[in-house]
């Protein structure tokens, strides 16, 4: 392991264990853990695994780690939860294919939230108002007449 891997890594081992330590509730995990987690979670978003409908239970189980592990290093690395985590992903592909596909800007919005892996137009609706301040609707209307 190179110098800089190391570096990086006791990095973030210091700053999860710094975290839980600060947030009273102490979870072990080892740093190998840690970066084997995170290296599967970022091949997870590269192959845009997230636009499927995906649980914290579903996703453990593919990363091969527990769902405890898995909340707590998103919790950590990411400052938030496992559905905002997911669904944050799926807000951040479907705006930047927004810019570059102009057939998404005619789909309803209950058909664009499906594409992207939400359950429900509500909860796609409130997290895209969340990520733009606009709800859907509004937005496509805008970037319509772009």
């Amino acid at each position: 392991m190179s110098l800089l891997s190391k570096n990086i890594k006791n990095f973030f081992w210091s700053l999860f264990k710094l975290k839980n330590e600060s947030q009273n509730s102490i979870i072990e995990i080892s740093q190998d853990i840690i970066l084997n987690v995170m290296d599967k979670l970022s091949n997870f978003e590269n192959k845009q695994g997230f636009l499927k409908p995906i649980s914290l239970h579903s996703l453990a189980k593919k990363l091969q780690t527990n769902p405890k592990y898995l909340s707590k290093i998103i919790n950590t690395h990411y400052e938030k939860n496992f559905s905002s985590y997911i669904n944050d992903l799926r807000i951040q592909y479907l705006l930047k294919e927004l810019k570059t596909d102009d057939s998404l800007k005619k789909y309803t919005i209950k058909t664009l939230a499906k594409k992207i892996g939400f359950r429900s137009t509500e909860a796609f609706s409130k997290t895209f108002k969340k990520h733009t301040g606009f709800n859907p609707s509004t937005y496509l209307n805008t970037i319509k007449h772009k």
